[in-house]
């Protein structure tokens, strides 16, 4: 089920940029051929709502990044050609709110979807349940739940046992070292990186699924790669979310 699943996501972000690229050439081609084409579709800001709606396609729209992509070229483009609304003013104070709004909503919806974590809860009474919360929510031994806001965090996990994690930073660094720690199967890692860096060092023979998003971002795997110790395709880290003016890079020491 989830190789179908898989496969119909990537049907259907081929089609959906497929179309985006139809579309872009046909307003090309009128324009060439003298048609009066709005000033509007040709400007930076829509290439940035153009990538938000194919990042929504890409994900089925789980996610939020395609709507801060969307959000930030629209904003961008009212402000283009509607000039004497001054919104430049309230970009970053409007950036800076929506983030704080994000960081209270979101970690419940998180843990929600961690299914690992849902089937331990089931199984432990009332009282056990609110204890694990608060535990996890601190950052277990297992899971990785880090919070950067205009700061620096450096953190070193050792579990055998990992299950993936949540990093955000806006505004600010974190290191993460994982070269201790070990998985079976696929663990995921969600990245919100928002004008901020994370660094990640992880062991050589971890496969990287790279699924992030964004604009004006890179990742950079760095790791120093060993003949003797190959990728091993049982353990696959999968890096999803998005960046935003922000860089991930990957090491391994």
């Amino acid at each position: 089920m989830e190789k179908i699943k898989n496969f119909r996501d990537k049907e259907s972000s081929r089609i959906a940029g497929g179309l985006i690229l139809v579309a872009v050439g046909t307003v090309l081609l009128l324009r060439n051929m003298d048609y009066d084409m709005p000033r509007w579709l040709f400007t930076w800001p829509m290439i940035l709502i153009l990538v938000g709606i194919y990042t929504g396609f890409k994900h089925n729209f789980r996610n939020n990044s395609w709507l801060i992509i969307t959000a930030v070229g629209g904003f961008f483009l009212v402000n283009k050609f509607i000039p004497a609304l001054g919104l430049e003013s309230f970009f970053w104070p409007a950036v800076i709110i929506a983030l704080g709004i994000v960081f209270i909503i979101r970690p419940t919806r998180e843990w929600i979807s961690q299914p690992t974590q849902l089937n331990k809860w089931e199984s432990q009474p009332a009282d056990a349940l609110q204890d694990t919360i608060n535990i996890t929510t601190a950052d277990s031994s297992n899971f990785l739940m880090i919070r950067s806001v205009f700061s620096g965090i450096k953190r070193n996990l050792i579990s055998k046992n990992f299950l993936g994690g949540n990093i955000s930073a806006v505004f600010g660094g974190v290191e993460i070292d994982l070269s201790q720690a070990d998985f079976n199967g696929r663990a995921e890692i969600i990245f919100n990186v928002v004008f901020g860096g994370v660094e990640l060092v992880i062991p050589p023979h971890w496969a990287v699924q790279n699924e992030i998003d964004g604009i004006f971002h890179g990742l950079d795997d760095k790791r120093s790669f060993n003949p003797s110790a190959s990728i091993n395709p049982n353990k696959v880290l999968v890096l999803k979310g998005s960046a935003i003016f922000g860089g991930i890079e990957i090491r391994s020491f």
